[in-house]
Parts: structure tokens; C-alpha cells; sequence
């Protein structure tokens, strides 16, 4: 917010409430704040404390407990993203909700700034979308990376059965992203599958660019829910559960 409001201040732009949102959940803060805290966040959730202790007791099988956490990192990385967007919203209620784009949000997506956008590409999606739709759609590709994050996290503890090891490997992965970001897989990267303004012209001419990162999350998060539950269901027969 004050990163916002001291720009528009000084270049006297018109700014809204959907740039304070879209703002939050920009490449920096979305990769070095909101994930990494929400990552410590699912740390202490699924450690081997009261809420194991609780889904052992209520369910009968490890692949229903598997279940059970998935469906949980679902609702958590949902609920995380709806919380900060009602903090958002109850922080910046002296802002304009007018649902269209102001100059501040065009100053940010002319800047490049921590993204690579195309130009003609961001000129189309601004004349297509309007800035609810373009918040709505950034909150939703956030919530599934979350989510993913949060189920390799548990198939992480499936493979080491060390939190300290799983949270390490997390972390190690969006460094990853990060390398991958600038080279030549970066159309592969966690960055340009959440932040649609990445996409380029040909995509957004034929109409696939949010539908190809909504399909790209889908088909990380079943991948991985399915190597969860082979290895889930290993552990089971190994032990005879």
C-alpha cells in the first residue's frame, strides 16, 4: 500500500482498490512473503501434534488421512488467499472501487517491472478484461499455486518424514522456479503460468491463455496428488496398515 500510494502521490495517478489487490499478490510478494509464510504456516499445521493425532483417531486408513490433508491444504490455500483480499479490502476501503483500469495500473504493467510482459499482449488483455475480472482470475491461479505447494509439502513428508527436510525442498523448488524464470523453459515456470499478462500475443489472440494456466495447475496438482497417493498407498502395504 505504501509502495502505491507514494507513487501515485508523486506522479499524481489515479489509482483503485484492484491495483492495491493486484499489487499484493505481484511477483515479489507473492514468491518471497506470501509463499514462504505460507509454507512455515503448513509446517506447524501438519506436524505430528493434535491435528495428526486427530485425523488418525477419525479416520481408518493412511490413504483416508492422505485425503483428508489434501482436502485441508485446499481449504487453508484458499482461505489464505480470501483472507489477505478481505484485509486488502479492509485496508484500502478509502479507495476507489470504479471497475476500470487506472493510470497507476497501466504505469506498473508499461514498467516490466519483475515480469516479462509484451506489450501488445497487455494492451489486448486490458481491452478484454476489466480490472475485477484480471483480479479475480490472478487470486484464482494464486489460490492453485498454494495448493500446490502445500501438496508437495505432504508428498515431501511421505518421502523424508522430516518437516525440516519437506520445508527445505519446498523452498528449494521455488528457487527453482525462480532460475527457470529467466531461461528458455520459462513458459514452464510457476511465474508465467500465474500472471496471464506474461502470456504472448498469439495466445491471447486465440483465447487459450487462461485457460492453458488453469489447465497447467490442474494437471501439476492431479500429478502430484496421484504420486501422493501411490506412495501412500505403498507405506500402507509395506507396513501392513
Amino acid at each position: 500500500m505504501l509502495f502505491l500510494l507514494k507513487t501515485t502521490s508523486s506522479r499524481n495517478f489515479s489509482y483503485n482498490i484492484y491495483d492495491y489487490i493486484i499489487e499484493i499478490f505481484s511477483y515479489l510478494s507473492l514468491f518471497y512473503t506470501i509463499g514462504i509464510l505460507f509454507v512455515v504456516m503448513i509446517y506447524k499445521i501438519f506436524d505430528k501434534g493434535n491435528f495428526y493425532n486427530y485425523l488418525s483417531v477419525r479416520f481408518n486408513s493412511s490413504m483416508e488421512i492422505y485425503n483428508a490433508k489434501i482436502l485441508t491444504s485446499l481449504i487453508f490455500s484458499v482461505g489464505t488467499v480470501v483472507f489477505i483480499v478481505v484485509i486488502c479490502l479492509l485496508t484500502g476501503s478509502f479507495m476507489r472501487f470504479s471497475n476500470t483500469w487506472s493510470q497507476y495500473s497501466a504505469y506498473v504493467m508499461g514498467s516490466k517491472l519483475n515480469q516479462s510482459y509484451v506489450e501488445p499482449a497487455v494492451n489486448i488483455v486490458r481491452k478484454n478484461l476489466s480490472p475485477l475480472s484480471y483480479t479475480l482470475i490472478l487470486c484464482g491461479l494464486s489460490s492453485l499455486y498454494l495448493f500446490f505447494i502445500s501438496i508437495v509439502f505432504n508428498i515431501c513428508n511421505l518421502i523424508f518424514k522430516q518437516r525440516a527436510l519437506s520445508f527445505i525442498s519446498v523452498i528449494s523448488i521455488n528457487i527453482l522456479n525462480m532460475v527457470v524464470d529467466s531461461g528458455t523453459l520459462s513458459k514452464f515456470s510457476f511465474t508465467n503460468n500465474i500472471y496471464i499478462l506474461n502470456a504472448s500475443v498469439n495466445e491471447v489472440n486465440n483465447g487459450t491463455y487462461i485457460v492453458s494456466r488453469f489447465l497447467y495447475w490442474i494437471a501439476l496438482i492431479v500429478i502430484m496428488y496421484i504420486i501422493g497417493a501411490v506412495l501412500t498407498k505403498k507405506r500402507e502395504c509395506d507396513y501392513g496398515k
